[in-house]
């Protein structure tokens, strides 16, 4: 999988037509807020087509409306898909890619910051089924992941602190001089995309988990590391009908796994401190969870609990993550007070 940076526009637009002597068709799939903000979308010469915004786009429905569209408008074995925007535009674009006519090459260019450090590296798709978030999913890695760093510029706060949710886990799992130059800048980085450390983060964050997943390309071992603080912000994607965004629940979970890891007496009560106040400088509004079976429930779908033993992420340090094998899922929920 290559990765390939623009910071020009018509470079831009000149790299993705050069795909056109490649393939025979293209099939660019995005949704209606990325072609108000990007209006050059329209210029390329693609074939596009529009799927519904957020979570919605990661549907049964919504795919075989595409797979429908595709078949209409001659899709074949010699064509690409190109997914534009967020993680759901990523996902599920993926997942058409690795299912239809048993798979076509495809490319991703994330338009946000969460999708250019983690949704668009490591050849997962998936879709949402039953309200169980990523139920159905395959793995294959894009051709090529196209960074625009330009796209940052249109991302709000809240945006740029989904974003951070990730780059905030890579930190505590894997790299703690990561974590300081987070915690040294954190004001400024969640009100600007103009910081002048966020290309070195983003690249940063790309590298460790190509690394993870060229060690484990299938989530069998140390890939699930990366796993950390997503048992529970899932579950809360879930419960909140995916009204809460993904980062947000992430940095939710990562909350969660930090105090459990705290309270097994595994991390230390100055790093969990440290930990603690990184993520209060996010502003996460208190959460009301007021049905606690729902949430047991939906934590027993994690795709991490097998033999009804939760494989759970926790921090020996800041730094160094580790894998329970059999997790106490009574203590998770029992944790979920502090939110």
């Amino acid at each position: 999988m290559k990765i390939n940076k623009f910071n020009s526009e018509k470079k831009l637009i000149n790299y993705i037509d050069s795909y056109n002597k490649k393939f025979d068709k293209i099939f660019l799939i995005t949704s209606p807020p990325i072609i108000n903000l990007y209006p050059f979308i329209e210029t390329l010469n693609t074939k596009i087509i529009i799927c519904e915004e957020g979570e919605r786009c990661k549907s049964i429905n919504q795919y075989k409306k595409i797979i429908e569209c595709l078949v209409a408008k001659g899709c074949n074995k010699k064509s690409l898909i190109i997914g534009m925007g967020g993680g759901t535009i990523t996902d599920l674009s993926g997942f058409v890619a690795s299912s239809y006519m048993r798979g076509i090459k495809h490319i991703f260019i994330p338009t946000t910051l969460l999708c250019m450090v983690d949704a668009s590296i490591g050849g997962k798709t998936a879709l949402n089924f039953n309200n169980i978030r990523n139920l159905i999913g395959t793995f294959k890695n894009p051709e090529e992941v196209i960074l625009y760093f330009n796209f940052l510029e249109t991302l709000n706060k809240s945006e740029l602190v989904n974003g951070y949710a990730e780059i905030i886990k890579y930190g505590l799992i894997m790299d703690d001089k990561l974590l300081e130059l987070i915690e040294k800048n954190i004001s400024s980085l969640i009100i600007s995309s103009s910081n002048k450390h966020i290309e070195h983060i983003i690249e940063k964050c790309i590298k460790h988990k190509i690394d993870i997943v060229r060690n484990d390309q299938f989530d069998d071992n140390i890939r699930l590391i990366l796993n950390f603080g997503h048992t529970v912000g899932h579950a809360l994607e879930s419960y909140y009908n995916y009204t809460l965004p993904h980062g947000k629940a992430i940095i939710y979970g990562i909350k969660v796994a930090s105090y459990l890891s705290y309270e097994d007496k595994s991390l230390t009560k100055a790093d969990y401190t440290r930990i603690d106040f990184l993520i209060n400088k996010l502003n996460l509004p208190k959460l009301k969870i007021s049905d606690l079976k729902k949430m047991e429930k939906l934590i027993k779908n994690d795709k991490k609990n097998i033999n009804n033993q939760l494989y759970y992420i926790t921090l020996n340090k800041i730094g160094k993550a580790k894998i329970e094998h059999n997790y106490n899922k009574k203590k998770i929920i029992n944790a979920l007070k502090i939110l």
